[in-house]
């Protein structure tokens, strides 16, 4: 590489690391912001995602400003220089950073959020029913799910219904820490496809071998597999096997169904 090109890189990698630099500020900003707003609404999600959303326009805003930056400024360049895809892969991977970067910090804040949200549910749940006709004590079978409950004093039927910080934590609350616990095998989905792009391309453009699309069959799978399994830790419930089943499927139908090669040798429905 010449001086002229290694400079360009340089100035590359300096402004990206701007954008890197500016994402922690958010990062640190955000932290404490939406743990007061964690506390203030300990049963409440709703509060919590707009925040989130907000957050999220802030961090588009910077991908979307590497890609203007990009495509007025700096492709031109590289392209001159003839090291365009040096370029390209820099840019790549500063948004692949950004992003999972701005993923694991969302899921460590919301994760908090929802450990501290299972001890007011189990709290709740070992809190006495009462028959809205007697005021007897009542036994339901879970405090999980609405159950209808006949008082064995006065014979009413009671429709009881789960509180509501059960209903948070055992929703929002698990559902994020399944996708918490589940977020490194989506980056390795990622991560997997673009090192196959860059292999492709050094090839000029060959295509993808079976036992890549087999490792791409594999870490997809992997995600499901370990998103349902904690929901099932965490609720003491089956792992949800359709779910995992159901996801696939779509997978096999809009990613690997559509490569020739995959067809050849597995089948339509992938062997």
């Amino acid at each position: 590489m010449t001086s002229a090109q290694q400079a360009l890189v340089e100035r590359w990698r300096g402004f990206l690391g701007k954008i890197s630099e500016r994402l922690e500020e958010i990062c640190a900003e955000a932290g404490p912001g939406l743990a007061a707003i964690g506390e203030m609404h300990p049963e409440d999600s709703l509060p919590i995602g707009n925040a989130i959303t907000g957050l999220d326009h802030r961090v588009r805003q910077l991908q979307e400003r590497i890609g203007e930056t990009w495509d007025a400024q700096v492709e031109p360049k590289f392209s001159e220089e003839d090291i365009l895809d040096v370029g390209l892969d820099l840019k790549a991977d500063a948004e692949s950073r950004l992003e999972e970067r701005w993923s694991l910090a969302k899921a460590s804040w919301l994760s908090a959020l929802a450990h501290a949200a299972r001890p007011r549910a189990e709290a709740a749940m070992a809190q006495p029913v009462a028959c809205v006709g007697c005021g007897g004590p009542l036994a339901p079978p879970t405090r999980l799910t609405t159950v209808a409950v006949r008082c064995g004093h006065c014979g009413v039927v009671n429709q009881v219904a789960p509180p509501m910080a059960v209903t948070h934590y055992f929703g929002w609350g698990v559902q994020n820490l399944a996708e918490a616990a589940a977020l490194p095998h989506r980056h390795a989905v990622e991560r997997q496809r673009v090192a196959v792009d860059r292999w492709r391309r050094a090839r000029d453009w060959a295509a993808e071998p079976l036992e890549s699309l087999e490792e791409w069959e594999r870490l997809e799978r992997a995600y499901w597999v370990a998103l349902t399994g904690e929901r099932a830790r965490l609720t003491g419930e089956p792992a949800d096997e359709k779910l995992i089943e159901s996801r696939m499927s779509s997978f096999l139908t809009y990613s690997l169904e559509s490569n020739q090669l995959w067809v050849r040798a597995k089948g339509k429905l992938g062997g």
